[in-house]
């Protein structure tokens, strides 16, 4: 469904997108998820079916479908670095939801999750919960440590709670604009209240076609240490279209690709591939679909000029 179609009421979204999630339980918990692939491809958060050794899967993953029919499922494979998981179970003929389109995403327009919050009657019936709210932010940083660190995050106050992981953030024209995955820290212990945060589509769809194709994410790896998104005031101090758009490059490590490759502090990344580069979710999305070892062009402003270099894409 493409956003040329008049948005759907709360209570039609639910029913469209009903039969496409699914609730993921193991012996560590339970969690939600959502058919990507009508052949049995489901897309859920890797801390859902992480079992109870860190960083290994749950040897025993069950997934309840709308109609109540349960399936055991396999793990197609992983990605820790944004966690995501993709499952299969053995059925086709499902109803698999479509990824939004992020450029498309605007701030202050509706979306809902849908999941399985708090486990509320352990399964029985359509026990799943519905919560609307709106896109708060586009472009947040989910941290989960060293090993996670998830740019291109949607930021939305629809209520999100335990359980809800790996389900869906939709849109009102019943497409994913993220994989609901965390809550936000308070400061004190605690979670602050209408801030949660989604695994955007775009990082989302590049993980899951990755997955699909060669059953990892075999990511290219830059050696920035630190980089932003280039902003109309910058663009204008660094003589650069404010059209343009960029990543600024706040340090690059020396001995790493981009620095043996000539990149520079204070350069403006603006693509990678076939990827234009606009924004931290662009450099993610462009990151999965460039393999390490792999030797892309790399183009950059420098002094209000463009420029490229290539680049031999390192391991992480």
């Amino acid at each position: 469904m493409s956003q040329t179609s008049d948005e759907l009421s709360t209570a039609d979204l639910v029913k469209l997108a009903e039969p496409s999630v699914v609730r993921i339980e193991t012996n560590s918990g339970v969690g939600t998820g959502f058919v990507v692939g009508a052949d049995g491809y489901i897309l859920t958060n890797f801390h859902v079916v992480e079992g109870t050794t860190a960083g290994r899967t749950a040897s025993n993953i069950r997934v309840t479908l709308s109609d109540g029919s349960v399936a055991a499922a396999t793990v197609a494979g992983t990605d820790s670095r944004t966690d995501l998981a993709v499952l299969k179970i053995e059925r086709t003929g499902l109803k698999a939801l479509k990824f939004a389109d992020l450029d498309n995403v605007l701030i202050g327009q509706d979306v809902v999750a849908i999941g399985y919050a708090l486990d509320l009657q352990q399964g029985e019936g359509p026990s799943y919960s519905v919560t609307r709210g709106i896109v708060s932010q586009k472009n947040r940083v989910i941290n989960e440590g060293a090993q996670a660190q998830i740019y291109g995050a949607v930021q939305t106050d629809a209520a999100i709670n335990h359980g809800n992981s790996g389900g869906p953030l939709l849109n009102m024209y019943g497409e994913v604009v993220g994989i609901n995955t965390a809550l936000a820290p308070d400061g004190t212990g605690g979670t602050a209240s209408g801030i949660g945060f989604a695994v955007g589509s775009d990082v989302a769809r590049a993980v899951y076609e990755q997955i699909l194709t060669s059953s990892r994410v075999n990511r290219g790896f830059l050696g920035i240490g630190t980089f932003e998104t280039l902003r109309p005031a910058k663009a204008r101090e660094l003589n650069i279209p404010e059209s343009q758009g960029g990543l600024l490059v706040g340090n690059v490590t020396a001995s790493g690709p981009v620095g043996t490759a000539g990149l520079k502090a204070g350069d403006v990344i603006i693509r990678l591939g076939n990827t234009e580069i606009a924004s931290e979710n662009d450099l993610m999305v462009a990151l999965i679909k460039n393999s390490a070892g792999q030797t892309v062009t790399l183009e950059y402003y420098r002094d209000g000029k463009k420029a490229s270099i290539q680049v031999t894409l390192g391991t992480p």
